[in-house]
């Protein structure tokens, strides 16, 4: 598969939209959320751009750094979802007929059910660290870019609620029951996290 760092917007969308399991919501979270991450690393850097000399220039330089790496990382986790969702639906596919094979099928349907939540949850981290350098920067930023980090907010909330759901669809073909409560909890975690920086 092509990474989506090679795409342009309208063959992703094109894949999006294609009548096939993956990319899928998954993917779409990861990218909504490097959306984001763009917009904040956009206003630290104009805003840096306008003040470099500023009280708060460290922290917009910081920010733009990690935003940039961050963005990249979402669109690396946007590719890894889309994998470990076909890898899932690979192991759907197995044979089921004799026990033995629903054995080998129940286990690799675990594996990829846990892969396919682990994703989703690091995407979900990620952009809660968008959500909360955004609002750091908020009031310590160009004031004409303010509607900017508002909106990489707003994106990083759906983005970041999106992920987790993506996590909690994969939790119940997951065989080990502590795997599941502690991807649950981390989930949780996570989401407290996002909603603690994207309230209004």
């Amino acid at each position: 598969m092509t990474s989506f760092a090679q795409h342009t917007i309208n063959e992703f969308l094109a894949s999006l939209a294609a009548p096939t399991p993956a990319p899928g919501g998954g993917a779409a979270a990861a990218i909504s959320g490097a959306t984001a991450a763009a917009l904040v690393e956009m206003v630290a850097g104009l805003s840096l751009k306008k003040s470099p000399d500023g009280a708060d220039a460290a922290l917009q330089q910081s920010t733009a750094e990690q935003m940039a790496t961050i963005r990249r990382e979402l669109i690396a986790l946007a590719d890894n979802d889309a994998e470990a969702y076909d890898a899932f639906i690979h192991a759907l596919r197995l044979p089921k007929g004799e026990e033995q094979e629903r054995e080998v099928r129940g286990r690799a349907m675990s594996a990829a059910a846990e892969r396919a939540a682990v994703v989703p949850l690091q995407t979900l981290r990620a952009i809660a660290a968008v959500a909360e350098s955004a609002r750091l920067l908020t009031n310590r930023s160009l004031v004409s870019a303010a509607s900017d980090l508002d909106v990489a907010l707003r994106f990083a909330r759906a983005a970041g609620l999106s992920a987790a759901e993506n996590v909690e669809a994969n939790l119940p073909y997951i065989d080990e029951p502590e795997t599941r409560a502690t991807l649950a909890s981390q989930t949780a975690a996570a989401v407290a996290t996002l909603e603690r920086s994207t309230q209004s």
